[in-house]
């Protein structure tokens, strides 16, 4: 980690209640790479700030605060800094990684914990940084169905599943007959969000609902992970 403390990294605080924003400025102070660019009270400052400030590299965030909550926060802004929820109860969790959040601490968490947190988000935000431009890259796969080719966004693809000698493409609207082998399939789609996680199954990680045991659902439907593929999927994962 000690590469991440050659980088500073700017970040705003959110939250209502005045002792635990206190104890979050003190805990940012603590960490030397870290720049507090702003410590506020309600959701709506918030929104007006990050509105003027994209630039914003990490957001510590209350879940349950007057006139706009950190859930609605997080859904009215455009660019969404890596972002680490820090509230009293655990009931909106599962709405909190859906938007994509980073990490959920429960009050009162400790610096020790906090600090794990703000490492991940450094992670995050340097892998963003070290990854090639996209604006090269494919976004989308033309599949032929009836003599003609019909285009389909990566990002409307929630998984593919193999059939015998065909594969399944599906989208939330419907699902594609292609005529291939997974191992082909799977070569287009590198470089993007799926990732192959049985020999039947490839996944669109961003489409991922919930994981429970040994499956995972995307779009209501439960789909195995194979022992095979079961550590190269929750290494690219994030959990608390």
């Amino acid at each position: 980690m000690s590469v991440l403390t050659k980088t500073r990294f700017s970040c705003i605080i959110v939250e209502d209640d005045d002792a635990s924003r206190l104890i979050l400025e003190n805990y940012v102070r603590r960490i030397e790479f870290l720049d507090l660019r702003a410590s506020l009270e309600t959701g709506r400052e918030a929104y007006h700030f990050l509105i003027s400030n994209p630039e914003i590299d990490i957001l510590l965030l209350d879940i349950n605060m007057p006139e706009m909550s950190g859930i609605e926060l997080m859904k009215s802004i455009p660019e969404i800094p890596e972002t680490i929820f820090i509230t009293t109860e655990g009931s909106h969790a599962v709405e909190a990684f859906e938007l994509r959040a980073l990490d959920y601490l429960v009050k009162p968490a400790s610096f020790e914990r906090f600090a794990r947190s703000i490492y991940r988000a450094c992670e995050a935000i340097e892998r963003k940084k070290s990854q090639p431009s996209d604006s090269g890259m494919q976004k989308e796969i033309f599949v032929k169905a009836n003599s003609r080719y019909h285009k389909v966004a990566f990002d409307e693809i929630l998984y593919v599943e193999a059939l015998a000698d065909y594969v399944l493409i599906h989208t939330p609207a419907t699902r594609h007959v292609v005529y291939s082998t997974m191992k082909a399939i799977e070569e287009k789609l590198s470089g993007s969000s799926f990732m192959r996680i049985h020999r039947s199954f490839i996944v669109n990680r961003d489409k991922i609902q919930q994981i429970d045991g040994g499956n995972l659902v995307v779009n209501g439907k439960q789909i195995p992970i194979s022992k095979t593929y079961h550590d190269q999927l929750f290494e690219s994962l994030n959990f608390l």
